[in-house]
């Protein structure tokens, strides 16, 4: 047991401690005879509770701390890519990612949906093609045809919208050195943040995703217990383990799981390697999240009735507990129902389901709540956010009872794909149990008020709690229905969000305009683009775009102007963002915009937003904010820079922060601590050159994120860099007049 575990499991015990004794308490004193249904079912959701967060702590006891080993060469990898009615563009972009991973490699589509066309252009991708002519057993099915037509040691699997960074195997292959290892699992990322599973704040750099304590802490922790399992994609597995139990398992929708259960009961080992090395489309929309969270959950619940993991033979005590949690987590459905109708159900009945609601149960109940919200937000070590999981909740619990029921009623599961495509608003239909829930609460708590009112019942205690809980839940069920119904913005294509340095002109004007901006966000198809000077609507944009090593030349059109709210007004009239269109591009010049958002801006994205701080941390910045120690305080500003060696640029980039003193940025290459630099820096107020001395330089994202801490030692007037460069107009003053607008607020 390491020390830096042992808090966690210290706030582990104690919290099922509590939680234990107000379960005796409320079994022993608590339970209403006159309400005997309500009361039980109250009992029953709280007793549930207990049990999943008993089997939810044991899962996170202790996270597995692994490092990737080296590759070993020469192994043969085939790399399986399943596919059924995807979109091709779609299809394109993982196929490139496949085909460019470096570890030597084959890559297959396999398509379900035997389309010509696609048989036609996999080949230009570099990939081989295969398709078969019946669909049995869908995916699993799929896979195993593959099988049985190819002939690689090792096979990884990614779903046709999961794009893996070029290192991928690289960090992955070499955990076979084990002989016992049949599959290395890596967690799913979605990169698509504009969908309604996410939750982003740009200021505070900070994004939370619901999945994101299932591959971030969960399954971590599981493979401590040997217990990590494969999700369906972006998995390597060893053909010898494959064969030994017949392929991927067939007779359940979820063939993942189902997979692994037969693997561990063979006696080999599942290894989770926790780094994001692949990137994958969220579903955008509520049809589409239902439609695959049904699927997952009939597949889960389903193995009571296959490969029961509490009776499947050669796994071991951990295993078991660990793959009955999986199953036990998806029959929350039930008991989320009584917590949601309940406290209505008390104030429009009268009937209590705890004899009294007096000042002994009440402590007791405060203390309860108080500290499993503390501990389950402390334990979960920055991952549980349990305003979201509830409102998530609250979205799907009707998924989960409908998963149960089918179960228990042995209706046959259909495989359904989930949809990639646009995003579009719930209707009324899909909300239906959520409006019913928000309708009984309200209807409740008027009716509770109109009690206590006209004097109808004196419990004041009894109807306030009741109110409470039925406004809570009331909250929840409005905040989900106005999240799934907003209107969307249409673009069936994601923006990825990062900035880069951008290289603009018009040349068809006389008084030609150029200067360099910073994109928001890009793909192949566009971009949002900050400038310091207005650009025409009507005239065609030559861009030069900076993608590491790599200078992409182009022609855009200007769509539209946005306007930023939270701009200051002293930038009114200095920065100005555009929506452009790229014009004519070539597909190699798309592929190539592709391939950076998905190798360079996903991962600094994700080292950059993806920080998750202790809760001391926390606590320690709020009440000691660094500002008020640093006498020139760093702001996190984004604006362009070029970098010159011996009168030449030689690298073009975008600061992270800056301030009179100093600044960062993020290089693709590696700067030695020390360098001396010549910056021109680009700011709403005119340019400026500057010298400065590296004084920090560290790698951020593997292999093409280096952040580089610079100290302002000199700034230069036109007149002694003229020595150097070609005469500009430009001085110190610009840097120093940004600056201080941005310190002060004031123009």
């Amino acid at each position: 047991m390491k020390v830096r575990h042992l808090p966690y499991q210290i706030a582990i015990i104690i919290t099922l401690g509590v939680y234990l004794y107000y379960l005796i308490y409320r079994i022993r004193y608590t339970i209403n005879p006159e309400s005997l249904i309500l009361s039980l079912s109250f009992f029953y959701a709280e007793a549930h509770g207990f049990l999943a967060l008993f089997l939810f702590f044991f899962q996170i006891w202790q996270p597995a701390q692994r490092k990737a080993p080296p590759p070993n060469f020469g192994l043969t990898v085939d790399v399986y890519i399943p596919t059924y009615n995807e979109d091709i563009s779609i299809l394109r972009k993982t196929a490139l990612g496949c085909v460019n991973m470096r570890y030597p490699h084959t890559t297959y589509i396999l398509d379900d949906g035997n389309r010509p066309e696609l048989a036609k252009i996999a080949e230009s991708w570099g990939c081989k093609y295969i398709t078969r002519k019946e669909r049995k057993d869908a995916k699993a099915g799929n896979l195993n045809n593959a099988l049985r037509n190819t002939n690689a040691d090792y096979i990884v699997i990614f779903d046709a919208d999961f794009v893996p960074q070029p290192n991928f195997l690289d960090k992955t292959i070499g955990y076979f050195r084990d002989p016992k290892v049949a599959f290395v699992q890596t967690p799913h990322n979605y990169y698509n943040v504009d969908s309604f599973q996410f939750r982003i704040n740009k200021k505070k750099e900070q994004f939370w995703n619901e999945q994101d304590i299932f591959y971030k802490l969960m399954m971590p922790c599981r493979d401590y217990w040997n217990s990590t399992f494969f999700t369906g994609s972006a998995a390597v597995f060893r053909r010898q383990a494959l064969e030994d139990i017949g392929g991927i398992a067939t007779g359940n929708i979820t063939e993942d799981i189902n997979t692994t259960i037969l693997l561990y009961s063979r006696g080999w080992k599942g290894i989770y390697h926790n780094e994001v090395l692949s990137n994958g489309l969220a579903a955008k929309d509520l049809k589409n999240y239902h439609t695959q969270l049904l699927r997952w959950a009939e597949g889960n619940i389903g193995l009571l009735f296959v490969n029961n993991p509490l009776f499947i033979k050669g796994l071991t005590f951990s295993q078991r507990v660990c793959f009955f949690a999986v199953i036990f987590g998806w029959l929350i459905g039930f008991p989320k129902l009584i917590y949601f109708i309940l406290p209505p159900i008390m104030l429009l009945s009268g009937g209590y389901p705890i004899g009294s609601f007096d000042f002994c149960f009440i402590w007791r109940y405060a203390m309860f709540l108080g500290v499993i919200l503390i501990g389950f937000k402390f334990v979960c070590r920055g991952y549980g956010k349990i305003r979201y999981d509830e409102s998530y909740l609250m979205m799907n619990f009707f998924i989960f009872i409908k998963a149960a029921l089918k179960n228990i009623l042995r209706i046959r599961s259909v495989f359904k794909v989930t949809g990639k495509g646009l995003q579009a608003s719930a209707n009324l239909v899909e909300i239906i149990p959520q409006s019913l829930v928000c309708l009984i609460c309200f209807g409740g708590i008027a009716w509770g008020w109109l009690k206590l009112y006209y004097g109808v019942s004196p419990d004041f205690m009894g109807i306030g709690v009741a109110i409470f809980w039925s406004f809570v839940n009331g909250f929840l069920a409005i905040s989900g229905i106005e999240l799934v119904t907003r209107p969307y913005f249409k673009r069936k294509e994601f923006r990825f969000v990062g900035a880069i340095p951008v290289r603009y002109s018009i040349p068809s004007v006389s008084d030609s305009i150029s200067n360099v901006g910073v994109s928001r966000d890009l793909n192949e198809h566009g971009i949002s683009l900050v400038t310091f000077s207005p650009l025409p609507m009507d005239k065609k944009i030559s861009l030069s775009l900076y993608l590491n090593e790599n200078v992409l030349s182009c022609n855009a059109t200007a769509l539209y102007t946005a306007h930023d709210d939270t701009m200051p007004s002293y930038l009114h009239n200095k920065m100005f963002i555009y929506g452009l269109k790229f014009e004519g591009l070539s597909r190699d010049k798309m592929d190539l915009i592709s391939r950076y958002c998905f190798d360079t801006i996903i991962p600094r994205f994700l080292q950059r937003f993806g920080k998750k701080s202790s809760v001391f941390l926390k606590i320690f910045y709020k009440f000691c904010n660094h500002e008020r120690f640093r006498k020139h305080v760093r702001k996190k500003i984004t604006i362009p820079l070029v970098i010159y060696n011996k009168g030449k640029p030689f690298l073009t980039a975008v600061t992270n922060d800056i301030s009179v003193v100093g600044l960062s940025f993020t290089s693709y290459m590696p700067l030695e601590l020390g360098m001396i630099l010549i910056m021109e820096i680009f700011t709403p107020f005119g340019k400026c050159f500057v010298k400065g001395e590296i004084k920090q330089m560290r790698e951020i994202v593997a292999e093409n994120s280096y952040f580089v801490g610079i100290k302002f030692s000199h700034f230069f007037s036109n007149q002694e860099y003229a020595c150097s460069m070609p005469a500009r107009k430009d001085d110190k003053e610009s840097l120093e007049r940004w600056l201080k607008i941005v310190a002060t607020g004031n123009n």
